[in-house]
């Protein structure tokens, strides 16, 4: 699971046509604005292809130096020590951080991932965009309604007490005197001392399809409304490392924001990936 070093160099995990199980909806925030949860049930859909990893430090870079764009976010650094213990262990950073090239990009708006994607589709000749959510699920879990990409055993059973939303001061407490037993995703830490790892840390935290790190790490925006009639606000999926261990199951949904639109937001445990709906041609 090496990521890719350059933009064009992106690696598209092929998830076949057919029928998979969704569902049943869960979303622990936001319920005010929230539509009825859809039951699980069985949908089918066409053939895709979703990108292997989250895009990186490394790939947003490229895209910042080529076109000039004007982010309006930050860059984000793993901070060590007593500092990143007790301040902040993941702190905005005035300048691109060293070694952090394979962390996934984070504090990018619904409207800057899709520049993105417009400049991807040039590059490579094939379009791509950000997935539906039903797509991102049936990539992440696969057709028999696992939980999660590798299964239904739970990815940190140490902290199952943790409250639905949000992480609270407990678990920072908790995460400073031990250690986790079982990590298989990078979730339920606290804001002040948790931080994203490197894509593709966690070797269990691969989908049925090859899509890496789907639960946990970051939430990643999809093309979906989380509500029909609230056109400026779309869901995300997966969890991140500052939410509760409890999102990190692949059929939660949920909206980063509902007072900020999507083209606004920006958040610290927010990034993407891309999608394609005809076979790209991986340039090496």
């Amino acid at each position: 699971m090496l990521p890719p070093k350059t933009a064009s160099d992106t690696h598209f995990c092929h998830i076949p046509a057919g029928p998979f199980v969704y569902g049943p909806e869960v979303c622990y925030e936001r319920l005010e604005q929230c539509p009825p949860f859809k039951p699980q049930q069985t949908m089918d859909l066409p053939e895709f292809w979703l990108a292997e990893f989250p895009v990186t430090y490394r790939q947003w870079r490229e895209f910042l130096q080529e076109t000039g764009h004007k982010w309006g976010g930050s860059w984000y650094a793993v901070v060590r020590g007593w500092r990143g213990t007790f301040l902040r262990a993941y702190a905005p950073a005035k300048n691109y951080p060293a070694g952090h090239d394979n962390l996934p990009i984070v504090d990018v708006t619904h409207a800057e991932a899709f520049l993105y994607c417009d400049w991807l589709s040039e590059k490579i000749g094939v379009e791509v965009t950000l997935p539906t959510e039903f797509q991102w699920e049936k990539a992440a879990r696969g057709v028999d309604g696992r939980f999660y990409p590798w299964g239904n055993q739970k990815p940190r059973p140490d902290i199952q007490w943790q409250a639905t939303f949000p992480v609270k001061p407990a678990s920072y407490l908790f995460s400073l005197l031990v250690k986790p037993r079982r990590e298989w995703v990078r979730a339920g830490w606290y804001w002040r001392n948790g931080y994203p790892l490197p894509v593709g840390s966690i070797l269990q935290n691969v989908s049925p399809y090859g899509c890496v790190d789907m639960s946990g790490n970051i939430w990643e925006w999809t093309s979906s409304l989380y509500n029909p009639d609230l056109p400026d606000f779309h869901v995300v999926k997966g969890g991140s490392w500052g939410y509760t261990i409890h999102h990190a199951a692949c059929n939660v949904r949920s909206a980063c924001s509902v007072t900020t639109p999507s083209r606004n937001y920006h958040a610290q445990g927010t990034g993407f990936r891309v999608m394609a709906t005809e076979e790209p041609k991986r340039n090496l």
